[in-house]
């Protein structure tokens, strides 16, 4: 009886920076400035959850991420609901990078040529990604689709996990 081994995971062929790439150690896709990871990460949990926030909620979001920036923190959040929204615009408003983390591929969420900002109000402050500042992380091959959920548990627990640095082989110690 022949045993079937596990695909290779994908290599890289340039940095993060350069083009997206498998990170085999943590078991996902990363683009963008993976330095980001050895600094002092912030999530804001309010944002998790239902994506029905009302606007106090909303606007208490942006404080929170607000103070999370301005104490140098790197703000993880999500983008598929208006809550991680609003805390993926904070950063840009005062240029600081952040680490978005996808449901799906790149391509999807940053066009093909892995330029465009992930949704519309984001253009109001960056017109393009910028890769050499952020962070993107997903689960999923560049390719993929993502779940089209504005609520998504596993993107919720992902952040979670990725602020408190509990997935292994991350790439850098905490600070």
């Amino acid at each position: 009886m022949a045993t079937r081994l596990a695909p290779e995971p994908p290599r890289r062929s340039a940095p993060f920076d350069s083009e997206p790439g498998f990170y085999p150690d943590a078991e996902l896709w990363l683009y963008g400035n993976v330095r980001l990871l050895g600094a002092s990460l912030a999530s804001i949990a309010r944002s998790f959850g239902q994506p029905h926030h009302s606007p106090d909620d909303l606007c208490q979001i942006e404080r929170e991420t607000e103070q999370a920036v301005l104490e140098g923190k790197i703000v993880v959040t999500g983008i598929h609901s208006p809550a991680h929204q609003r805390a993926a615009i904070v950063p840009l408003r005062w240029g600081a990078p952040r680490i978005l983390v996808f449901s799906g591929g790149f391509h999807h969420h940053l066009g093909p040529d892995l330029k465009e900002e992930p949704f519309r109000a984001a253009r109001l402050w960056r017109y393009q990604f910028d890769a050499k500042t952020d962070l993107v992380i997903s689960r999923r091959a560049p390719e993929k689709l993502p779940t089209f959920a504005q609520f998504n548990p596993t993107v919720d627990r992902l952040i979670e996990r990725i602020t408190a640095r509990l997935i292994p082989g991350i790439l850098f110690e905490p600070r």
